[in-house]
């Protein structure tokens, strides 16, 4: 019998934090740490996929030919292989999934049905990057996800906007355990305004297991990812950073069986 994999969104419902960035660098961490990962990009500007070097061009199917296309696709002719132990799921026309995803009844039971192939393929972790804003499509995935991963930019409007992600669950009936880490995202230690936004957001988060220590603004990460690289291919000193967290994600599930 195939065992479930362990399901994370990497959500915030404000733009800007560096969720696309976060998602990749976890699920790469993870598979450089022996797991076999699934990173599916729901973010409808597809800057997972690009991250890690694909473009439209790369693939032929993607999730939307298997929720709303005509001819039937079956899902694992739509997964990538990317990197040694990690997969990639792209999403073209997200729009569109979310239209199809108002004509559903279930919303809390459709990505278990459209994804239940998943299972047979042996991950042991999927890795959802998600769109910013209040969707079906999100609806889907909070259903969907056994706990959310939040990257929280040391800004002020980002730390205030944590509270609406409290709300968002709240409004879809779903548990606020579902947040299962929340990740200080892209520190400057050069100025005291991120430093005070780091100790608000400590007094927020009053249960400090869900902190995930800070990930600091680097210009090498945001190079990494115009090459279409992680920072694991290209600086270590960043990479210590990313692997911090994807270990802080294995302590919480273990190996996910």
């Amino acid at each position: 019998m195939s065992k479930k994999p362990v399901k994370y969104a990497v959500f915030n419902n404000k733009g800007g934090v560096g969720k696309s960035t976060l998602a990749v660098h976890i699920a790469h961490g993870l598979a450089l740490e022996g797991y076999k990962v699934l990173l599916l990009d729901m973010d409808g500007q597809n800057d997972a996929s690009l991250f890690l070097g694909f473009t439209s061009e790369d693939y032929k199917w993607t999730l939307y030919d298997v929720i709303c296309g005509r001819q039937r696709v079956d899902l694992r002719e739509c997964v990538i292989h990317a990197r040694n132990n990690l997969d990639l799921l792209p999403s073209t026309q997200v729009d569109l999934i979310n239209l199809e995803f108002y004509r559903e009844s279930r919303i809390d039971l459709v990505l278990n049905e459209k994804l239940k192939p998943l299972e047979e393929l042996g991950y042991q972790f999927v890795i959802i990057d998600c769109g910013p804003q209040r969707t079906k499509v999100n609806d889907a995935v909070l259903c969907y996800a056994d706990g959310l991963i939040v990257p929280v930019q040391l800004q002020a409007a980002s730390v205030r906007a944590i509270g609406n992600i409290y709300e968002y669950l709240a409004d879809m009936r779903l548990d606020a355990d579902l947040i299962k880490l929340v990740v200080p995202n892209m520190l400057d230690q050069r100025t005291n305004d991120s430093r005070e936004n780091m100790e608000i957001l400590k007094e927020f988060i009053a249960n400090d297991d869900l902190l995930a220590a800070p990930v600091f603004r680097r210009t090498k990460i945001a190079e990494a990812g115009k090459l279409g690289k992680t920072v694991f291919e290209y600086d270590n000193e960043s990479a210590q950073q990313f692997e911090s967290v994807a270990k802080r994600v294995i302590s919480i599930h273990g190996s996910g069986e």
